[in-house]
């Protein structure tokens, strides 16, 4: 018998190092017979920057970027003869890289929980596979500083996906203690912490908070966590045991570069960034190969694993199109249907799909959102029970649509798997963090994280350049993400082009009949579909754009954090200084606010409480979302406000799609229920008086004088309005409540001097006590408001048909906002009343 085995070894060569003649040697599997070009290309480029200790690999999904990835650690291993690791975010993503890997023939072995690392790991001949957690855990096998363990040395460590990953090494730095599972705790965290809620002014939220009755995320005001750093640590050492042992080694020294973050499920004590630096298998790795998508902003690599700044702004990519799935998005907000329920319409074509073995897949920001779906599709909501339904769509067993929750990555659904792919609303915040962040960082950094989510939706559905998928976008807020131009500028070039596509497409459906036939154009391959589509794709073949200010923010906030561990409090504030007051940051005052409560919080630490506050005040001034200062800073007025037609028409004009303003305008004015908390329809209602075309404000909320909702507008007086949502038709305007009205003009009279003020209350009925006596006040009944709601959205579904630039529009508005009876005058004429008759209290 002939031993090949013995024969190839005789005539052994050297180990080939080039990526490209270790995928020449290796045995190719059935459908591989050679590299894809972009393949080849960021290979090439790697090999010849190979010994950087950062470099970072842009591919599209579905362009082979695991195999680039195997046959790069395989190079290193043959180069430098040691160890490479390599990480996924999540277990399913892990079977499948071994899975590929021995399709490949690249040698690999699996991480072990409770069992030695592989000797063949040691020896630099199987490439180490695992998840995140296997490295960045505080009793890692790895090594952790200050722990006294042995510390693994590698050649290399690839960390895939790396842009999906974030969430996952930012949970394996923070303790999470949760109010059901360690409520004692929980509540005495709270109970030392209330008081400072209570001189900032939001003892109520946190009370709500606390006791379940919100889902709101609060942070902790950082000068009241210095002050009580070394009891927490002190406290939290004989608790935390039971709790999670794994994560108070990076925790128990750094409590004082963390945010401290309540919400009704539990608190969360997170570092400012990961300090990765405590893995010094990770901090010391010569080389770091992160693998990520094509998008335009990457700062958060830095952020979360202090990547260099020049490696991320120098990406490894290709402008190849390979790779790139044909997908028809379409979205139904945009479809001329009627009175059509869109869940409706969209559950009866998954269905009907479903029927014919076609695979449909729901995605959905949270569990709530899937039980939606459960009359007609299967939820799996364990991670055991998601693996094995994926597996059953992969083998096509199957035969109804399939929900799931929160699952944007790791979940791969090539080919028949799924044909039909709903996304339904904007993905949302997972961790407490997540939803703080969005919270206080808006704009550019919550929709670049957005667009990486949206992004990694999109790409279950289609795995590679053979794959072809329908999408259909559905809710009021991925709607309206969707139809906002400076949004869209997020999403990679390919991704722009086919949601260009799909909203052309889109708007021109008029019938439920014609989404059916649309859909079948793609699953049936219509050659003239096929067609167009390969197209308008090819414009997406250019090089990504770089985002350098988000890179340079990024790489400061990431030395300032440095910086603050070494007691540096001097160098840390000077930096973030510079960048607060100089010019790149003057059209960002979001970016900005966050690095002023940065700022804020080093100044702490410095015992400068002069310069804390005033930092603290910017922040909070420019995003009331942040933490109020100790003192609250003084109300400022406002210049008169522009025309009101001019405030709408800017509005519409940030819409590449004019019809997705609907979508954001119906999630706006969802709270304007009576339902609804007393703080959220206040929010509401300073959000109707925006879309008006007024300034709309909340100074009470804010600044803690003047009404609860302002609405300055560009006649001669304004509404001066205090929201009494919660009460009963049958209760009426009581003293209290008029006098608070009174007050609340006296304000504005003292602050806007010469300007009117019309005195509103928001209620259920125009009623009043008789001991009330509310001359001059205007009612706005609750159902009121509802009918001033439908009247403006009329008035934006005119202005979405009206042809014209923008003087054109202008005056089109003009004339529709007439009709409708919304100009100031004629709102408080048409939708307010003066209070009718005295009800007699009862004695």
């Amino acid at each position: 018998m002939v031993d090949f085995k013995k024969l190839r070894e005789a005539k052994a060569k050297p180990k080939p190092i080039n990526p490209r003649d270790i995928f020449n040697a290796l045995p190719k599997p059935p459908g591989i017979n050679d590299l894809y070009a972009s393949q080849a290309e960021v290979l090439d480029a790697w090999f010849a920057r190979r010994t950087e200790k950062d470099t970072v690999i842009k591919l599209h999904t579905g362009g082979g970027k695991t195999l680039v990835a195997l046959l790069m650690a395989q190079s290193v291993m043959n180069e430098t003869g040691e160890p490479v690791l390599y990480l996924a975010p999540t277990n399913q993503l892990v079977e499948q890289v071994l899975a590929k890997s021995k399709e490949y023939g690249i040698p690999t072995v699996p991480y072990q929980k409770g069992k030695p690392l592989s000797a063949d790991f040691y020896d630099g001949t199987s490439v180490l596979v695992g998840s995140y957690e296997t490295l960045f855990n505080g009793r890692s096998k790895f090594g952790v500083r200050g722990t006294g363990n042995e510390v693994v040395k590698v050649g290399a460590i690839v960390l895939d996906d790396a842009h999906v990953a974030l969430s996952s090494v930012r949970d394996a730095f923070t303790l999470t203690i949760s109010s059901k599972d360690h409520q004692d705790v929980y509540t005495e965290l709270a109970d030392r912490f209330r008081p400072a809620f209570k001189e900032v002014s939001r003892s109520g939220q946190f009370a709500d908070i606390v006791n379940g009755k919100e889902f709101g995320v609060i942070e902790v005001p950082s000068w009241a966590w210095q002050t009580k750093v070394d009891e927490i640590q002190q406290y939290l050492s004989g608790k935390v045991g039971d709790i999670n042992a794994y994560v108070w080694p990076f925790l128990r020294d750094n409590l004082s570069v963390c945010h401290c973050l309540f919400s009704k499920s539990g608190v969360s004590i997170t570092p400012l960034f990961p300090p990765l630096d405590m893995l010094p298998t990770f901090e010391d790795a010569p080389r770091r190969i992160y693998m990520s998508a094509t998008i335009a902003d990457d700062s958060e690599i830095i952020r979360s694993f202090g990547t260099l700044r020049d490696a991320v702004a120098r990406p490894i990519t290709s402008t190849s199109l390979a790779g790139v799935g044909e997908r028809m998005i379409l979205v139904p907000g945009l479809m001329r249907l009627g009175g059509t329920a869109i869940i409706s319409m969209v559950k009866e074509i998954a269905s009907w799909l479903a029927s014919h073995k076609i695979g449909v897949a729901i995605l959905t920001p949270s569990g709530t959102y899937a039980k939606q779906w459960t009359d007609i599709a299967d939820y799996p909501n364990t991670s055991e029970a998601v693996s094995d339904t994926i597996a059953a769509m992969q083998s096509g067993v199957v035969t109804k649509p399939v929900v799931l929750a929160n699952r944007y990555d790791g979940i791969d659904l090539a080919g028949n798997a799924c044909r039909f792919l709903v996304m339904d609303n904007l993905p949302q915040g997972t961790s407490n963090y997540d939803v703080f962040r969005m919270n206080v960082v808006a704009d550019a950094a919550v929709n670049s994280l957005l667009a990486q989510r949206i992004e990694q939706g999109l790409g279950r559905g289609t795995r590679g350049g053979g794959d072809y998928c329908v999408i259909m976008m559905i809710g009021n807020q991925l709607e309206g993400w969707i139809g906002k131009k400076k949004n869209v500028d997020f999403l990679t070039a390919s991704t722009r082009v086919q949601l260009k596509m799909g909203q052309e497409v889109s708007e021109a459906v008029t019938t439920t009949k014609e989404v059916g036939e649309t859909i079948l154009k793609c699953l049936n391959r219509d050659a003239d579909w096929v067609a167009y589509h390969a197209s308008e794709l090819a414009e997406a073949a250019h090089a990504v754009a770089v985002d350098e200010l988000a890179l340079s923010i990024a790489a400061v906030e990431r030395k300032v954090f440095k910086y603050q561990r070494l007691g540096q409090y001097a160098k840390a504030l000077s930096s973030l200084e510079e960048l607060i007051n100089g010019e790149s940051l003057k059209s960002d005052p979001q970016r900005k606010a966050w690095l002023a409560a940065s700022a804020a919080r080093i100044s702490f630490q410095m015992d400068d409480d002069v310069k804390a506050q005033k930092l603290q005040t910017m922040a909070f001034s420019i995003n009331n979302n942040h933490c109020p200062p100790r003192v609250r800073p003084s109300y400022v007025a406002r210049p008169s406000p522009g025309r009101q037609a001019i405030a709408i028409v800017e509005r519409l004009l940030e819409y590449g799609r004019r019809a997705a303003i609907l979508a954001d305008f119906d999630a706006a004015m969802g709270d304007l229920v009576p339902e609804a908390s007393a703080t959220r329809y206040e929010e509401a209602l300073a959000r109707l008086g925006s879309y008006l075309g007024f300034e709309a404000e909340r100074p009470e909320k804010i600044y803690g004088v003047g009404p609860d909702v302002l609405w300055r507008t560009d006649a001669t007086f304004d509404f001066v309005i205090e929201a009494k949502s919660e009460k009963n038709e049958d209760n009426p305007l009581y003293k209290k409540d008029h006098a608070q009205l009174l007050e609340a003009e006296h304000w504005f009279k003292q602050t806007y001097p010469g300007r009117e003020a019309v005195r509103v209350s928001a209620l259920p009925e125009a009623i009043s006590d008789e001991r009330a006596t509310p001359a001059g006040s205007y009612a706005f009944r609750l159902d009121e408001v509802t009918k001033m709601v439908t009247v403006l959205r009329g008035v934006f579904r005119e202005l979405i048909d009206a042809d014209g630039e923008k003087q054109t529009l202008l005056d089109q508005c003009e004339a529709a906002l007439t009709r409708a009876s919304l100009k100031p005058i004629m709102i408080k004429t048409t939708f307010m009343k003066p209070f009718g008759k005295a009800v007699t209290p009862v004695r």
